[in-house]
């Protein structure tokens, strides 16, 4: 179903921890047009360059990492998916926050696994309405504004329980074709043949070697600078997608911009299906402009 609504929201955008003066306006929030089908290489390439947002959304002193606004936010600007950073809690049910400890984000010096669902979802983040929340609310929000989940489970050693509940959330809200997980914790055996998996240094071996690989179910994630570009070719062909990462803690804090914008133009250039990034660069994308704080 299609909805809307119109927001009096307080942002500002931001990088490198520093902030500027807020400013008030208007954003109106609706779902992107269509959830995006990442099994399908067809439609991801009729839509490139996928783009996923980093730290849960866009971004801002307002907007923390990984909130329901940030995911909103996300939305407003025709983003593809989020990547949300999940924890396992003390009751084993999944939670999506950034960090390691709260006490940067919500000064409260403590982690998630130290706090039951319900506790931890009282907790407020510094300067913001916005409160911690659980992974079941915040698939349903992706849901209904048909954003596609980058999963990145932090727990990666949980329990069986907390495993099985991601899955049952994913399938819950009908995420199964619209998400990839990153890394290689537990998580995969659970997930496998419901998300797409990051691809195995083996089989991307096997691509550099010549040999025909079948990499459906799998994309390629990592840093640009130490891609061989001669290979995205060959990995597309054998059935992965290839979404490179630019992330300002990737590059020099004085020349960030310039240096992802180079990397970004170079991998277009070489036809990656997408890319997982920091709010700042979406400009690069034909997206609206995030100023940068002085």
């Amino acid at each position: 179903m299609y909805f809307s609504f119109i927001l009096l929201l307080g942002i500002t955008f931001f990088t490198w921890g520093q902030e500027q003066d807020t400013e008030f306006v208007v954003q109106e929030i609706a779902p992107v047009p269509e959830l995006i089908d990442v099994w399908n290489t067809a439609m991801v390439r009729e839509r490139r360059p996928l783009l996923i947002a980093h730290r849960g959304g866009v971004v801002g002193a307002g907007t923390p990492e990984c909130s329901q606004m940030a995911v909103k936010m996300a939305a407003t600007h025709r983003y593809d998916m989020v990547e949300l950073d999940v924890w396992e809690s003390q009751d084993h049910h999944p939670v999506v926050f950034h960090d390691k400890n709260m006490k940067r984000a919500c000064g409260v010096d403590g982690e998630i696994p130290n706090f039951t669902l319900e506790a931890v979802t009282q907790i407020h983040f510094l300067k913001s309405k916005e409160t911690i929340t659980s992974l079941d609310s915040m698939l349903g929000l992706c849901s209904s504004l048909n954003l596609g989940v980058m999963f990145d489970i932090k727990s990666g050693d949980g329990s069986d329980l907390f495993f099985n509940r991601i899955l049952d959330l994913i399938k819950k809200y009908h995420l199964d074709k619209a998400c990839m997980m990153l890394g290689g914790s537990r998580a995969r055996e659970y997930l496998k043949g419901t998300v797409l998996l990051t691809l195995p240094g083996k089989m991307l071996e096997k691509v550099k070697q010549g040999e025909s690989v079948d990499l459906h179910g799998f994309y390629w994630f990592g840093v640009p600078e130490t891609w061989p570009i001669d290979l995205i070719r060959p990995v597309q062909e054998n059935g992965a997608l290839v979404i490179p990462a630019l992330n300002t803690f990737r590059y020099s804090k004085e020349h960030h911009r310039v240096e992802a914008r180079a990397d970004a133009e170079r991998l277009l250039e070489a036809g990656v299906d997408g890319f997982q990034i920091d709010c700042i660069y979406q400009d690069y994308f034909g997206r609206s402009k995030i100023e940068e704080s002085k």
